[in-house]
């Protein structure tokens, strides 16, 4: 990578670990379709691999809700594993203006289902099935481009819990698909050993950029918290759109 590439792919990287910081997601929401137009979507997704586990193990703690949440959500982490798993095949398979497409699609409809209905709760008996399929889902979005968040986003929104349960639950969630990733990008042949070690240095704008949305975080109400969530995957399903069409 020249010099030049490595600078937007930095800034790239800082923009989504900023917004992850304040959001307890985004870091491939933002950073991967920014980094796509750099190196492309595979590429991205390989550089990406190694701040996105980095990252979400880090925010897992907060609240001291780790334990916690792996027994409370170990259905839905172990399902979301074996699929992301699957879908890191899927990822060196099919084209990327494919891959846009259903991203786009499903960054945009999923949001929105959950904004026009705020009624919808998941109970702890509807969590049986619910825990497998949104798992399978997730991990092959995960697998795929690394979007594993909209599925577990709006199952957690679904559950109604509190932001730091939020950000804790989330944050495990996303470090166990980011495992399957890393595990999947090797054992495809979707990244080097070359673009790893660029994945390592991208560790360092994220977290100066997590550094950053945390403080902001702090200043956010639970109404505010929400819809940036949303806002967050509009935004970026529309970018992914314009990219499956142009």
């Amino acid at each position: 990578m020249d010099p030049v590439s490595l600078a937007l792919a930095s800034l790239c990287v800082f923009l989504g670990g900023a917004v992850k910081g304040v959001a307890a997601l985004g870091l491939p929401l933002v950073s991967i379709p920014l980094l796509a137009w750099v190196v492309g979507l595979k590429s991205a997704v390989a550089l990406l691999v190694v701040p996105m586990f980095g990252s979400n193990f880090v925010q897992s703690f907060q609240g001291g809700l780790f334990l916690a949440n792996l027994r409370r959500f170990r259905v839905l982490a172990a399902t979301v594993l074996v699929f992301t798993l699957i879908g890191t095949r899927l990822l060196v398979r099919l084209p990327q203006h494919v891959l846009a497409l259903v991203i786009g699609l499903s960054l945009i409809v999923l949001p929105l289902v959950i904004h026009f209905q705020p009624s919808l709760v998941v109970s702890e008996r509807q969590r049986r099935w619910a825990d497998p399929l949104v798992g399978a889902v997730a991990g092959l979005l995960g697998g795929i481009a690394a979007y594993y968040g909209p599925p577990i986003m709006l199952y957690l929104m679904g559950l109604r819990l509190t932001r730091d349960e939020f950000v804790s639950a989330i944050s495990l969630l996303y470090w166990i698909a980011a495992a399957g990733i890393f595990v999947g990008v090797l054992g495809s042949g979707a990244a080097s050993l070359a673009t790893l070690g660029l994945s390592v240095a991208m560790l360092l704008p994220t977290g100066l950029g997590m550094w950053l949305g945390q403080r902001v975080q702090v200043r956010l109400g639970e109404a505010a918290f929400r819809h940036l969530l949303i806002a967050v995957y509009l935004v970026t399903g529309t970018s992914f759109l314009a990219r499956a069409i142009l």
